[in-house]
């Protein structure tokens, strides 16, 4: 009789562990999906001659951030596209994905983005009403 209720709680400890585990693994999914929801995954296709720096400034060069920055995403995103894992040299023919920039910018500035709450209107002349007016 002791062994089958050792033998229930060890499968119950195994089935709480599975049960962790896969729902760490669902939450993961879902923080990924919600990076990449809104926007569709952008492609470039490298061609002969195509450097990093060339990638960067035509594919995303209305983007805020600084291009070291969207390099750094670019290598850590396709590490299979370069050369020798040399970020400098690119594969002719790879296809790169291309990072969202939304992600990035939320990533990076993350709450200087949120929209400053709005003060209530001031009557300006109770501000300027102990002021010193000089001729």
């Amino acid at each position: 009789m002791q062994s089958h209720f050792f033998d229930s709680a060890k499968s119950a400890r195994i089935l709480k562990r599975i049960t962790l585990a896969l729902s760490a693994c669902a939450m993961a999914s879902l923080v990924q999906a919600a990076d990449n929801t809104g926007a569709a995954l952008k492609t470039y296709a490298v061609k002969p001659g195509d450097t990093l720096d060339k990638v960067v400034r035509t594919q995303m060069g209305d983007s805020p951030l600084r291009a070291d920055l969207l390099k750094e995403a670019l290598i850590s995103q396709n590490p299979n596209a370069f050369t020798k894992g040399s970020p400098k040299m690119l594969l002719a023919g790879a296809t790169l994905q291309l990072p969202n920039q939304e992600a990035l910018v939320r990533k990076h500035f993350g709450p200087a983005l949120q929209a400053p709450e709005a003060e209530p209107a001031q009557d300006h002349s109770q501000v300027r009403k102990h002021w010193v007016r000089y001729p």
